[in-house]
C-alpha cells in the first residue's frame, strides 16, 4: 500500500499529465487529490448551450491541487452569482496509487434542482470514504440555462440537455483513466443526490452510457418523467428584455449574448407558479430531434423499460422526513401558508401537475390534502407541519416506489432499498440550517452529513452514535462500490440486507441508530398516490 512519502504525485492521463496533492482528511486519514482536471472544451463564446467537446491535449504540468470554479449559478445560500461558465472540471481523490489490486471507482454527481450545486471538496468533502480503499470523483457540469436551454430547430444544433451530454462525457473520460489513477475501469460506481439523483436515473435509462459505469445509487431524487415547463428559452429572453417574437433562431441569438450572470439569475416564473411551488424552469428535456449525441429521446419511464442497466446492481433510498425540505419557511414565512391555502395543487407531484389540467390539479391537490391534513386546502395552518410533511415525503417515497416496481418489472438484478433516519440532535445540518434547533426530523440532505464532510462539519467524539453511523454508511456505499453487494463486515454481524423482492412486503434498510431490516413503514401511504396516477391516467412504470 502507498507510503504517502510522495507529496504532490504527477500523473499522466489520455490528455496530459496533472499534479495532485496529498491531503489530510478531518481523521487524519491521508489521500491524494487532484482537482480541476478539464475534461472537456471550456463551453464558451459559440460553444455556450452546445454539447460538450472534448477537451485538447495540454503540454507541460497541469497543477490540479485545489478545485476550481463551480458553475455559473445563484447561491442559495448568499444569494448571489458565483461560479464561471467555465466549469467543466473532474475532482478525483485517491486513497493510494498503489496498492495490490485496482480499486473501485465512485464517481458522484451533485444536486442542487440542476440549477445550483458545487462538486468540489469545498461542500463535499470526501473524506471518509478516503478512510477506505476506493477513489472518490465528482463532476463540474453545466447547470441551470447554461445546461438546459433547448431549441426544436435543428439548424441551431441545440436539442437540449447540454449539462447531461458533459456527464456521459466526463464518464468516458473517468473510464479511459481509471488505470492512470489506480483504478479498475470495469469496477465504476455512479451516485447521486436529489437533482444528481435524478440525473443518475437518466444515465441509468439511456443506451450512450452502457459500459460506462457498473452499478448505481439513488439517493432521494426520482422521476419517471421530465416534467419540464413549455417554451421557458422564450419566457426567459422575454424577461431579460428580448422584444421579437418566439422564433427559436432570434430567441437562441439574443440569448447567446447576453451576460452569464443575468442569465442564471432571471426569474421570470409568474406568482401563480411559484404558489404551485414550481421552481425549476431549467431541467432536462425529451429531445425533440435525433443527433449522433441525442442523450434522451423519450420519456424515462418507457426507456426504463428495456434499459442495458437492467442488468446492473442498484441501491436505492431517501429520508424518514425527506419532505420537510418543502416547507423550509412555513413557519416564518405568513405568505408560504397563504399559498398552500390559495393553490392546494402546490402539494402534488410534479408528474400529476404536469399530466393534468387545472381542474383536474386543484381536484387532486384538495383530496391530497384532505387524505393527509383531514382539511381542505383554505383550512390549512401552521398545525399541519406535521401532516404536510408526511405528504411531501410520500411524494418522493412514491417517485421512488415507481423506479422499484419499474425494477421488479423489468431488471434481472438487485435492488437495494433504504431508509435513513437517523435524527442527531447537532449533525443533521439541512435540517438545522432551515429550521434552527426547534424542530427534530431527518430532512432531505441530512444522510450527506454522514457520507460527506460539509463546511458545517465539526470532529466528532468517535464513542458518539453519529460517527458509528459514519463508519456503517461509508462501509455499505464502499462494500456496494467493490462487490456490488452492501452487506459489509462492519455491518454484517447486526443486520443481513437483502434485496427486494416481487411478493411480499417491501423490505428495506433502515439506518438509525441500529441497524434494523424491516418492511417499509409507509408502504400503505402510498394508496392515494396510486389513486390519482391512475385517476390521471398516468402509468406507474
Amino acid at each position: 500500500m502507498s507510503d504517502y512519502t510522495e507529496k504532490s504525485p504527477v500523473v499522466q492521463t489520455t490528455h496530459g499529465k496533472v499534479q495532485g496533492i496529498l491531503l489530510k482528511g478531518l481523521y487524519d486519514d491521508q489521500f491524494y487529490a487532484f482537482d480541476g482536471i478539464p475534461y472537456a472544451e471550456p463551453p464558451l463564446g459559440a460553444l455556450r448551450f452546445k454539447e460538450p467537446h472534448d477537451v485538447k491535449p495540454w503540454h507541460g504540468i497541469r497543477d490540479c491541487s485545489k478545485p476550481l470554479d463551480k458553475s455559473i449559478q445563484v447561491s442559495t445560500y448568499t444569494k448571489l452569482v458565483e461560479g464561471s461558465e467555465d466549469c467543466l472540471y473532474l475532482n478525483i481523490s485517491v486513497k493510494t496509487l498503489k496498492s495490490n489490486k485496482p480499486l473501485p471507482l465512485m464517481v458522484y454527481i451533485h444536486g442542487g434542482g440542476f440549477k445550483s450545486g458545487d462538486p468540489s471538496r469545498r461542500a463535499w468533502g470526501p473524506d471518509y470514504f478516503m478512510r477506505e480503499n476506493v477513489i472518490h470523483i465528482s463532476i463540474g457540469h453545466r447547470l441551470g440555462p447554461l445546461g438546459f436551454l433547448a431549441f426544436k430547430d435543428p439548424s441551431l444544433g441545440i436539442p437540449g440537455n447540454a449539462g447531461l451530454k458533459d456527464m456521459v462525457l466526463a464518464l468516458r473520460w473517468i473510464k479511459a483513466n481509471a488505470v492512470n489513477f489506480n483504478g479498475d475501469p470495469d469496477n465504476i460506481t455512479l451516485f447521486g443526490h436529489s437533482s444528481g439523483s435524478m440525473t443518475v436515473q437518466l444515465l441509468l435509462a439511456i443506451p450512450q452510457t452502457e459500459g460506462l459505469f457498473h452499478k448505481a445509487i439513488l439517493m432521494a431524487g426520482y422521476s419517471m418523467e421530465v416534467n419540464r415547463l413549455p417554451d421557458v428559452e422564450y419566457r426567459l429572453a422575454k424577461h431579460l428584455g428580448y422584444e421579437g417574437e418566439n422564433v427559436d433562431r432570434k430567441v437562441f441569438e439574443f440569448l447567446l449574448k447576453e451576460d452569464s450572470s443575468r442569465l442564471v439569475s432571471a426569474d421570470f416564473l409568474t406568482d401563480a407558479e411559484k404558489g404551485k411551488g414550481l421552481s425549476m424552469p431549467f431541467r432536462p428535456n425529451v429531445e425533440s430531434y435525433v443527433t449522433p449525441g441525442a442523450f434522451l429521446l423519450a420519456e424515462p419511464i418507457v426507456l426504463m423499460r428495456s434499459t442495458w442497466s437492467n442488468s446492473i446492481p442498484l441501491m436505492l433510498g431517501a429520508n424518514t422526513d425527506d419532505g420537510l425540505m418543502y416547507l423550509s419557511e412555513f413557519l416564518t414565512d405568513p405568505t408560504v401558508l397563504q399559498q398552500f391555502q390559495t393553490y392546494p395543487e402546490r402539494v402534488l407531484p410534479s408528474t400529476l401537475m404536469n399530466g393534468t389540467n387545472t381542474a383536474q390539479q386543484r381536484a387532486m391537490g384538495v383530496e391530497l390534502c384532505e387524505y393527509f391534513c383531514q382539511a381542505h386546502g383554505e383550512d390549512l395552518t401552521l398545525g399541519h407541519l406535521r401532516a404536510l410533511t408526511e405528504l411531501f415525503t410520500i411524494n418522493t417515497l412514491h417517485s421512488q416506489e415507481r423506479v422499484i416496481r419499474s425494477r421488479l418489472a423489468y431488471s434481472q438484478a438487485p435492488t437495494y432499498l433504504y431508509r435513513f433516519g437517523f435524527d442527531s440532535p447537532d449533525f443533521n445540518f439541512y435540517r438545522i440550517r432551515y429550521w434552527g434547533h426547534s424542530i427534530r426530523a431527518v430532512t432531505h440532505v441530512d444522510e450527506l452529513g454522514y457520507i460527506y464532510v460539509l463546511p458545517a462539519t465539526f470532529k466528532l467524539d468517535k464513542s458518539r452514535p453519529e460517527f458509528t453511523t459514519i463508519c456503517r454508511m461509508v462501509a455499505m456505499w464502499t462494500q456496494f462500490a467493490a462487490t456490488s453487494n452492501p452487506n459489509a463486515p462492519l455491518t454484517q454481524p447486526f443486520v443481513d440486507w437483502k434485496p427486494l423482492t416481487s411478493t411480499g412486503d417491501r423490505m428495506l434498510l433502515d439506518i438509525n441508530e441500529d441497524l434494523k431490516f424491516i418492511s417499509q413503514p409507509e408502504q400503505s401511504r402510498m394508496e392515494c398516490h396510486d389513486r390519482l396516477y391512475e385517476e390521471a391516467g398516468i402509468k406507474m412504470f
